[in-house]
């Protein structure tokens, strides 16, 4: 995502993070671009320069594209170089110091709550300005009931928005904050259980498009403070799958064909990567992932590859694990690799 330091927002930084990758050769690691210069909600980044860049996603992820003139003005430049905008709902008026959803949990702990019309009303509002004037518009980290009616009515009207969803909002809601453990602090929020339950749904009835992994690592001088002062985020790449597979294989709600499709194929249609998630089939880009459904792991922080070990998903056994990688034919990670 843009939200490094420094921001991406000139091509030459889109450049340079998308050659370090190719220099690493684990896996092609696609920049995205910033909306606004510096994450300032200001002035538009250059994007029709970074596109030629190869720039094919934008986003402020973290910050939300508040002032709706600029975010009119965004939509009409990504349409004109055919990107995607991405975009993190939040009316910051609304939000202000609240750390957690409001509802009774946040109520019951003392802590400012942050309504779902926060992030609805963003949507609502991006949904209309993309029906008006075009291009293709994407929901980062959708995680209210409303907004899943939102986009199922957009969609309806064949405006051109997908969205995502993450691990974390689909398997946890409000009751982690009880013990005021800042590792459950995230943006936005951990929500209520019918949230939760309708984002399934939309996910399985496409209404929500793929599971993005919304990983943030932190270090513990960041995470074991008071919960208002926690930073957001959460570790989400090294157990995304085990966490679909545990809600929707096991469950029976789906089948491997339905992840393979939120979390490879679909993706690669939004970006328009015509090398990634293809079929399995010769002449293919062999860009494989080989997974064992049937070997039980628990997750433990410190094992992680991370820097950091803030997952929520400590001590919990999961039974999927991910055991070779392939970028064009070349091994890139055993299961041996992580011994």
């Amino acid at each position: 995502m843009a939200n490094t330091n420094p921001v991406i927002d000139q091509p030459f930084l889109a450049e340079a993070v998308w050659s370090k990758g190719q220099e690493y050769g684990k896996c092609d690691v696609y920049p995205v671009g910033s909306i606004t210069q510096g994450l300032e909600g200001a002035q538009l980044t250059e994007i029709g320069l970074m596109a030629r860049s190869g720039v094919r996603m934008f986003s402020d992820d973290g910050k939300c594209v508040n002032d709706p003139q600029l975010m009119r003005r965004a939509i009409e430049y990504a349409k004109a170089h055919d990107v995607v905008l991405a975009q993190h709902a939040e009316d910051h008026r609304l939000t202000g110091s609240a750390s957690a959803h409001e509802g009774e949990q946040a109520a019951r702990l003392g802590l400012r709550g942050w309504p779902r019309v926060a992030e609805e009303s963003i949507v609502a509002r991006d949904a209309i300005m993309t029906r008006d004037y075009g291009g293709r518009y994407h929901l980062c980290h959708a995680s209210t009931e409303g907004t899943v009616e939102l986009l199922r009515f957009a969609k309806s009207q064949g405006i051109e928005v997908t969205a995502e969803v993450t691990p974390h909002h689909l398997m946890l809601t409000d009751d982690k904050l009880a013990t005021y453990d800042g590792l459950f602090r995230v943006n936005p929020p951990l929500r209520e259980a019918r949230d939760a339950e309708a984002l399934k749904q939309a996910l399985l009835d496409g209404t929500v498009d793929v599971v993005a992994t919304d990983h943030a690592p932190h270090g513990s001088e960041d995470k074991c403070v008071e919960f208002e002062h926690a930073k957001p985020g959460m570790l989400g790449l090294e157990t995304s799958l085990a966490v679909v597979h545990r809600i929707f294989v096991e469950t029976g709600l789906a089948d491997w064909r339905f992840v393979a499709k939120v979390m490879s194929e679909r993706p690669a249609e939004i970006l328009r990567l015509e090398d990634q998630g293809r079929p399995i089939a010769a002449g293919e880009p062999a860009n494989l992932v080989l997974v064992d459904p049937d070997s039980s792991w628990t997750a433990r922080g410190e094992e992680m590859a991370s820097k950091a070990s803030n997952t929520p998903y400590e001590g919990i056994e999961f039974t999927a694990r991910v055991v070779g990688t392939w970028l064009r034919g070349k091994t890139t990670y055993t299961e041996k690799d992580s011994q």
